[in-house]
């Protein structure tokens, strides 16, 4: 069997010739594809908006619980049945209406005795008086049924704070729960009839850590938001600032007070809070107009037809900052918001 000889090897002389000649002709053929291939294409339609100045602020996010501004259990003071019921389930009440009657038969009656008795021992006293005047009787069995009197006159009010413990009012204006009695059920004290709560307006209780202590202070505004209602914005202001920083978590209380005309926000809700500091005024633009390039960002600025860029500070809320001072006026500077722009190299950006 014959054994296949190898190829001759070309010299390596020759292998930075053929590189070269390829490299050559890949230039050559860029150059006669380039006209073809860098063929302009026509400016992009952008979007522009004026520079507008609008107020910024610090913002500290924190979870809050929203809570009645007064809220109470309503129970009975005395062990007896219920004999009225006088609301339903969410009724709104005022100061003084009338919840809960209990069975009052037997006081009453005790009441009825007592203004008799009280009665009787006017007239006794009115028929002694003439006698005394006359020196039939003695001015000491007078005092005697004087004393009678004030002792039947106390048995009435007696009587009357017994029936009063027995009616059971709304001690304020306010929302009631649901009911948790019926009539004829045996209620005793502690026993719970219903909540009463006044929900207009409520507290929003919320923590934060005490490096912000210095920041805080009553009057500031607060925006809260709640997954109830995804789409709106509850606006308040604090109220109180706790006395005491937890010593566990390094956090301390605030409360503040929302609106709530309309009775969307509950005891109990869940909500994130935005406390915002350091209130100022600047320039903005949309978020979306700022371009980033490594660690630093920039926007367009169109001016007499020409476009420049500026360094950019960018927000939470959608929109920007700008670093720039620009001046603003009617058509003069502008923003881009979408699309592109083609200008000339300048300062190592294009």
């Amino acid at each position: 069997m014959r054994r296949s000889r190898p190829l001759p090897r070309p010299p390596l002389a020759f292998l930075p010739l053929a590189i070269a000649v390829a490299a050559t002709g890949g230039c050559r053929k860029a150059e006669d594809e380039g006209p073809a291939a860098s063929t302009d294409q026509p400016p992009a339609k952008v979007r522009t908006v004026k520079v507008n100045t609008r107020t910024f602020a610090d913002q500290v996010e924190a979870l809050g619980t929203v809570r009645a501004e007064e809220a109470i259990d309503l129970s009975a003071n005395v062990t007896e049945r219920v004999a009225e019921v006088a609301f339903e389930d969410g009724d709104r009440v005022e100061k003084g209406d009338l919840l809960i009657r209990l069975e009052d038969a037997e006081e009453v009656a005790a009441m009825e005795a007592a203004k008799a008795e009280m009665a009787e021992q006017e007239r006794e006293i009115k028929r002694l008086q003439g006698l005394v005047s006359e020196g039939a009787v003695s001015e000491v069995r007078l005092e005697e049924y004087r004393t009678r009197k004030e002792v039947a006159q106390q048995r009435v009010e007696e009587a009357r704070a017994q029936i009063t413990d027995r009616n059971i009012v709304a001690p304020f204006d306010g929302v009631l729960g649901f009911r948790r009695v019926s009539v004829g059920a045996l209620v005793s004290p502690g026993d719970l009839i219903a909540t009463l709560d006044i929900l207009d307006p409520v507290k929003l209780d919320f923590t934060v850590p005490e490096t912000f202590l210095n920041d805080l202070e009553p009057g500031q505004e607060i925006v809260a938001h709640t997954e109830a209602y995804p789409d709106a914005e509850f606006v308040g202001k604090v109220t109180r600032i706790d006395t005491r920083v937890n010593a566990v978590t390094r956090s301390i209380t605030v409360r503040a007070e929302v609106p709530n005309p309309d009775l969307r926000l509950r005891p109990g809700m869940l909500m994130t809070t935005t406390l915002k500091k350091n209130p100022r005024e600047s320039l903005s633009i949309p978020e979306r107009a700022v371009i980033s390039v490594q660690s630093n960002r920039y926007v367009y600025v169109v001016a007499h037809g020409q476009a420049d860029s500026g360094r950019s500070r960018t927000q939470r809320d959608g929109f920007c900052r700008s670093a720039r001072r620009t001046r603003v006026g009617p058509d003069r500077h502008h923003r881009r918001t979408r699309g592109t722009l083609r200008w000339r190299r300048r300062r190592g950006h294009r």
